[in-house]
């Protein structure tokens, strides 16, 4: 069985926006496979960083979201072997979609190329999908029809420091493609506090399966995912493999792609790159994979994400009062359903905090009824029987 390969090349914020496609092309060129790997596609969702509405540029190009360019390079080379529809887009928590693709300039890059259109992947209408095999926490997403009928997926992910899951690159990217009406701004159901986050990320991997995966390096964010420390990185990423893809995007910030809680960056969460490689979606193991161009130590630039919260302690106790929540839960299920059938139940330290109709109005009481994070809920969780369940409940008791 042939490795999985990742392209890696040099590309600078100098470079004009023209070379930086280029290097796009030059970069998936390399890899290869590009026509096999799409034959008989109809749709494919091609997922940016369009996060949210923050266009702050470094020496002239992206900092904290995917270089448009980058976005061009993609489609070029995308065109140049399939004649698939393609559909770009997020869907960005603030609401913004139109006008922010509008001032990055999707709309006209999407008119130069046939059968390309830009979405609001948060606008709906949504339908509900099942992930293939065994997930890792929940059976079931709520997402975009467009994406529920789409074949191909390529993730184009900006290369980020993150404070709560320690980067942010291929895997984490497609997190982007979950509705925020559903889910809560900005996706709090999904995020939680305690253990959901790096296992849906490994979910949605495994849903979305992406047949090109790649990471602008060019101008990135250092210390955090939004208002990080701007740093020029200067490189373009391309692999065939989304957890081998992220693995050498780890080394090139200076991350063990096989690191996990509570070692840095990962403070808070699992790795859930550690979890896609351990679930069977690809090797993170370095050894195991074929990195064309550069080697990552010769363009590594370190990163680092801080501590945050009052350490491992703290948050160990959180686990194990969450664990107690999802017990009591589960203890009186009957009876919750019985009287809260198909409403959102929020608990702490094992004791119902209130019932809503849906995630914004649990969002809305915790912002009137909670002064201090210390208080704040540890489990939130939509009340049906136990046949209808799509969350795996017992990764709780795993310890997170």
């Amino acid at each position: 069985m042939s490795k999985p390969r990742v392209a890696l090349l040099r590309c600078a914020a100098s470079d004009t926006e023209s070379e930086i496609t280029a290097r796009m092309e030059e970069a998936i060129a390399m890899v290869g496979g590009l026509r096999e790997r799409f034959a008989g596609k109809r749709k494919i969702v091609l997922k940016p960083n369009i996060g949210i509405d923050r266009v702050v540029l470094t020496g002239g190009r992206q900092t904290e979201l995917t270089e448009p360019a980058v976005v061009e390079g993609v489609i070029r080379a995308l065109r140049a072997v399939t004649d698939a529809e393609i559909v770009i887009g997020d869907a960005p928590t603030d609401d913004c979609a139109q006008q922010l693709y509008e001032k990055l300039g999707y709309f006209a890059m999407a008119a130069r190329y046939p059968g390309v259109r830009m979405v609001d992947f948060g606008q709906g209408p949504f339908v509900e999908v099942g992930v293939p095999g065994e997930p890792l926490q929940f059976r079931r997403y709520w997402l975009h029809q467009d994406l529920a009928e789409a074949d191909a997926c390529v993730s184009v992910a900006k290369m980020k420091a993150h404070v709560s899951l320690g980067c942010t690159l291929c895997i984490k990217n497609l997190f982007g493609l979950t509705p925020w009406r559903v889910y809560g701004q900005p996706r709090v159901y999904l995020h939680d506090r305690l253990v959901r986050l790096p296992r849906v990320q490994v979910d949605l991997a495994q849903y979305f399966h992406p047949s090109l995966c790649v990471v602008d390096g060019i101008m990135t964010a250092n210390h955090g995912e939004w208002h990080g420390t701007p740093v020029e990185t200067g490189v373009l990423l391309a692999g065939d493999n989304v957890v081998s893809t992220d693995s050498v995007g780890m080394q090139v910030m200076g991350f063990d792609p096989l690191g996990d809680y509570p070692n840095h960056p990962h403070w808070y969460r699992r790795n859930s790159i550690l979890l896609a490689h351990q679930a069977g979606l690809g090797t993170a193991e370095p050894s195991e994979i074929e990195v064309l161009g550069e080697e990552p130590s010769a363009v590594r630039q370190p990163f680092e994400v801080k501590p945050y919260g009052e350490g491992n302690a703290a948050r160990e106790a959180e686990l194990q009062a969450g664990v107690r929540c999802v017990e009591a839960y589960q203890e009186h299920r009957e009876r919750y359903v019985e009287r809260y059938p198909e409403r959102y139940l929020t608990f702490r330290n094992g004791e119902l905090l209130w019932d809503a109709p849906d995630v914004a109005t649990v969002q809305a009481y915790e912002k009137e009824r909670i002064q201090d994070w210390k208080e704040a809920p540890q489990f939130t969780i939509r009340a049906v029987p136990a046949v209808q369940e799509v969350e795996r409940l017992e990764t709780y008791a795993a310890g997170g």
